[in-house]
């Protein structure tokens, strides 16, 4: 829905400055025309080009831009909770595969940074300090807060969080031996 509306605004910037160039250019041309400098057939294979450049303009122009939310607010916003400041990104990537994407984001912590994540861990309003995580998650884990479900716990390694929104699923493990913290959010 959102890059749809991104689409739509790419869309009409670039008819708005085509239209103004092209208004530049229309008495330019008329000038030309009336001179006999230029034949009608050459002005109408110079407006076609114009109107190709213009969407190429708009291709290339949406093509680098990047309109995606950061991978760390979405974080910090499906699981509840606050990235400490200090920490390296080792990867982010966006894979896309049409209506279907995932977004595989890990971070490496040092050891205050991920004492201060652990403390806002267990802040988080899905935080279940009863449940433990040992590789499956079962209906008593999950925390149901506004009607959404998800639950940060407990596990083998440290910490792990879930979270399943209609077709959208969100995993976060947290390593503390290790100090690594791997996201996944994933929509099929």
């Amino acid at each position: 829905m959102l890059i749809a509306f991104f689409i739509i605004i790419v869309i009409i910037a670039t008819i708005l400055f085509g239209g103004l160039l092209y208004l530049l250019y229309l008495p330019f041309n008329n000038w030309l025309v009336k001179s006999d400098k230029l034949t009608g057939k050459l002005s109408q294979q110079i407006n076609r080009t114009f109107l190709f450049s213009l969407c190429i303009f708009a291709v290339a122009l949406y093509s680098f831009m990047d309109y995606r939310t950061p991978s760390k607010e979405r974080l910090q916003k499906v699981a509840d909770i606050k990235l400490p400041s200090d920490f390296k990104v080792l990867k982010d990537e966006y894979q896309d595969m049409w209506q279907d994407y995932c977004i595989l984001y890990d971070i490496q912590l040092g050891n205050y940074a991920t004492t201060e994540l652990i403390e806002n861990i267990k802040a988080s309003k899905f935080y279940n300090k009863t449940s433990f995580h040992q590789g499956v998650w079962t209906e008593k884990d999950f925390v149901t807060v506004d009607s959404v479900k998800g639950v940060w716990c407990k596990s083998l390694t440290g910490f792990a969080f879930t979270r399943q929104e209609e077709r959208m699923s969100y995993s976060i493990e947290l390593d503390t031996t290790t100090n690594l913290l791997r996201y996944n959010e994933c929509a099929d």
